[in-house]
């Protein structure tokens, strides 16, 4: 019965009564008889409980019964289902991965994505959070019950840059998984009301087409390597051996293309404080096999003043022509090889000739995995 927890105390009294009565050998008196009548009277006037009432379990969640019967729910057909899926796709792709230098922070896969039904949103604890945040009635929850919007769940596999590892705890790689709330009406935009869930089972999956730059390099090493050789050729660095060879010009402009490897924006580099500690951080873990590549002062000391305002805006414009000859984006093709224990990178020129090279030594750091780099030791043009 729904109500024993309130009868048990009044029935275990009459039974006490009873009891001792009987233990004396006298019959019960009419007292004990009214006392009965009177627990089963109480008994029957107890109301139901409403579901406000009814008992939580131990995590507090209220039952399942608090909340609307799923078979209520709006239903939608199997077109608006992929229409949704492929919309919330969409958008994680541009708010996700095609923003401003956003998709050389990492590397992503794999992506695909489904609807989640109300129902099972009420019968996963963690979904169930997700979508009940806010005032009742504005909650996902309500929004997806109503069928004003449906949840998409975006999964994809994703591997970060290694810069990446250096400015901080970053998600997991591997299997991830976001929530994205999909408006019927499509003149709304979607909206990502979760952050990355891991679905990692098991070992990391391996990406396709990873490429070593050269023997003896991991990926990570690899990767790091072409983004160096990248940023020296787009700042126009031609002959030197140390970062203290270059003009203002050049340091700015290779500050400006390296930084965005590590997630910097441009804009950092017209506040003189952020510029001495991010700078020093970029130019230790590119040019030095030191490990204190956080807070140090070795390239610019505190007394360095920062780029004025008037020489930034000089630097910026003449970005676009400032490159070493040859140099062609993402589509430079580069010749990597071992000369001794130093990496030599060639550019490959249009017409098939080197132009410039850049010899590096390797650094095999504290966790290989990630902060293993190679570091550039000298600069030197070809033409």
């Amino acid at each position: 019965m729904r109500n024993n927890s309130v009868v048990h105390p009044i029935l275990l009294l009459v039974a006490s009564c009873l009891l001792l009565l009987a233990g004396c050998g006298t019959a019960p008196s009419s007292a004990a008889l009214s006392e009965e009548a009177a627990a089963r009277t109480a008994e029957e006037a107890v109301p139901e409980a409403t579901p406000e009432e009814q008992e939580t379990d131990d995590a507090g969640q209220t039952a399942e019964t608090s909340f609307p019967d799923p078979a209520g729910a709006a239903t939608f057909s199997y077109a608006q289902y992929e229409e949704a899926a492929l919309r919330a796709q969409q958008y994680w792709y541009a708010d996700m991965t095609t923003g401003e230098m956003a998709h050389r922070y990492a590397l992503v896969d794999s992506v695909a994505a489904s609807v989640v039904p109300y129902e099972s949103c009420i019968y996963n604890d963690q979904l169930l959070r997700i979508v009940s945040y806010g005032e009742e009635g504005e909650r996902a929850l309500d929004r997806i019950y109503a069928g004003t919007d449906l949840l998409v769940e975006v999964h994809f596999y994703v591997e970060y840059q290694p810069e990446r590892y250096y400015q901080g705890p970053q998600y997991g790689d591997g299997l991830t998984a976001v929530y994205i709330l999909v408006p019927m009406d499509t003149t709304q935009p979607c909206e990502v009301i979760s952050g990355w869930y891991s679905s990692q089972i098991g070992e990391k999956m391996p990406r396709p087409g990873q490429t070593l730059m050269a023997e003896g390099l991991t990926i990570y090493q690899s990767r790091m390597l072409l983004h160096q050789c990248r940023a020296m050729a787009a700042a126009g660095l031609r002959e030197f051996t140390s970062p203290s060879d270059w003009t203002e010009e050049e340091l700015y402009r290779y500050l400006y293309y390296r930084g965005q490897d590590f997630g910097i924006e441009a804009d950092i580099w017209q506040n003189a404080m952020s510029a001495i500690s991010y700078g020093n951080r970029i130019l230790t873990i590119d040019f030095t096999a030191e490990n204190d590549w956080s807070g140090n002062q070795r390239f610019l000391s505190a007394e360095w003043p920062g780029f004025t305002a008037e020489n930034i805006e000089t630097y910026t414009a003449n970005l676009g022509s400032g490159a070493v000859p040859g140099y062609n984006g993402l589509h430079t093709g580069w010749q990597i090889g071992w000369d001794g224990d130093e990496l030599v990178a060639k550019l490959n020129g249009d017409e098939g000739y080197s132009a410039q090279e850049y010899r590096f030594r390797l650094y095999d750091g504290f966790f290989a995995a990630w902060d293993g780099r190679t570091y550039c030791v000298e600069g030197r043009p070809l033409d």
